[in-house]
């Protein structure tokens, strides 16, 4: 049977995909404006590198088992070697527009699985649409733009969190197909970066709670099966690689705290990302006071799984330094927080308010934050995306195609952030990756600007 709707509702409903698709286009079109078709960091090791090496390789057996156990600063990234060996595969080439644009698009899928797990208004569509539109303005904004336009580390670290989001949502669907469907994301998830693992305490904890004691044994023997894969011909890196994932330190509050919060961080100062930290912290300590877990369990084990990577990455990282928690990379996990406390606020809190006119000015007041964040962080990303995309081409011409060029120079001149990284070597070209690529022609260089 077929629901008719009404003329108000269809209207509440397209204001709402607009407001939500708003954030969506601008954050793409950036994007777009500022992709490159040429490899720059890491891309040179996680996929020139080992195209390279597969190329060289005989057979089909030796070349599963190398991008199996091939290791990057100690992480395995094995979804992404199956993308980057697929795409060879079908084409014989690496073209990295369409790596950045995969990459680039789980940000899009992480919002999808983010909304079905909302349980607010389920009996009508288009208030559920209005109160989701802060959630996109909170994940389609360019606070993490240091991991967008970037193929390797937008393959690694956007499907870890999407296929982990995905097995807490199945898991806590309950349903006898999704069970299944969950195990895979969850291999998917620990295919794409270790932290996937972490998904593994969360779905037990899910499973006990709702009494499928049968599932408890098989979602064990999966992780046990990927924890062997990963450790096949696994070498722990030394301690001392910067970047590396390292050897456990140990655990350090502010440093969890500062990585929870880093959405209000700014690079000078770490007391906004501490102070929102612990907001969060004490929104999470609510959920569990007023059983959140039973009213909406995919929400509340989404925070779990955050949590859990906070106090994981503070025992990795936490000897490199407080500032490195409000690296631009980890703000996806604390923007996600903040869309999941928001979601708890408005299914559990706003209800208790009596008075309809303080629940719109709470509702107005997080609209209107949530979009003040979504601009200025557009502003900020899109600056520093322009500027990386500028000092690269430089780099390009200079470096491989040996050219000039005075604008390029004058432009970098002007921007000291960036002539810091391009005396640090981040933005130069690895000659011999690239010439090695070029002499086995698994990838061809763009003749005009990148």
């Amino acid at each position: 049977m077929r629901v008719a709707f009404s003329p108000t509702h269809r209207l509440k409903l397209g204001v709402a995909l607009v407001l939500m698709g708003l954030p969506a286009i601008i954050f793409y079109r950036i994007l777009y404006k500022n992709a490159l078709r040429i490899p720059f960091g890491d891309d040179y090791d996680v996929i020139l590198a080992l195209v390279n090496r597969i190329h060289q390789t005989p057979d089909l057996a030796s070349k599963l088992l190398y991008s199996l156990a091939v290791e990057h600063n100690g992480y395995k990234l094995m979804f992404e070697n199956a993308i980057v060996l697929g795409q060879y595969g079908l084409f014989g080439q690496v073209y990295f527009l369409p790596l950045v644009a995969l990459g680039d698009a789980f940000a899009l899928f992480i919002f999808l699985v983010v909304c079905s797990m909302s349980r607010v208004e389920p009996q009508n569509l288009a208030n559920r649409a209005l109160l989701l539109v802060p959630a996109a303005f909170l994940l389609f904004q360019l606070q993490y733009a240091s991991t967008l336009d970037f193929a390797s580390t937008s393959l690694q670290q956007l499907p870890v969190i999407f296929f982990s989001l995905l097995s807490i949502a199945l898991l806590a669907s309950g349903s006898r197909w999704s069970f299944p469907v969950a195990c895979v994301a969850l291999v998917l998830g620990i295919a794409s970066s270790p932290n996937g693992f972490f998904v593994a305490p969360v779905g037990i904890l899910m499973m006990l709670q709702a009494r499928y004691w049968r599932r408890v044994p098989v979602w064990i023997a999966t992780t046990g099966l990927m924890l062997a894969v990963y450790l096949f011909k696994y070498v722990h890196p030394p301690s001392t690689t910067k970047g590396s994932a390292g050897s456990l330190t140990h655990f350090n509050v502010l440093y969890a705290l500062s990585f929870l919060g880093s959405s209000a961080a700014r690079y000078v100062s770490l007391a906004p990302s501490l102070t929102l930290g612990l907001v969060l912290c004490a929104i999470f300590a609510i959920t569990i006071r007023r059983g959140y877990f039973r009213k909406n369990p995919a929400v509340f084990y989404s925070m779990l799984f955050i949590l859990i990577n906070a106090a994981a990455i503070s025992g990795l990282r936490s000897d490199l330094g407080l500032e490195q928690s409000l690296a631009s990379r980890y703000r996806t996990y604390s923007n996600l927080f903040l869309v999941f406390s928001y979601m708890f606020v408005i299914e559990d809190l706003l209800p208790m308010m009596k008075s309809k006119s303080l629940r719109y000015g709470v509702l107005a007041a997080i609209g209107a934050l949530s979009g003040a964040f979504c601009a200025l962080s557009d502003v900020a990303g899109a600056r520093f995306l322009a500027g990386k995309k500028l000092a690269l081409t430089r780099s390009y011409c200079l470096e491989w195609k040996k050219e000039q060029s005075p604008l390029l120079d004058a432009g970098i001149k002007e921007n000291p952030a960036l002539r810091r990284q391009i005396e640090a070597g981040f933005l130069e070209v690895d000659i011999p990756t690239m010439q090695e690529s070029v002499r086995l022609g698994v990838y061809r260089p763009p003749q005009d600007r990148p």
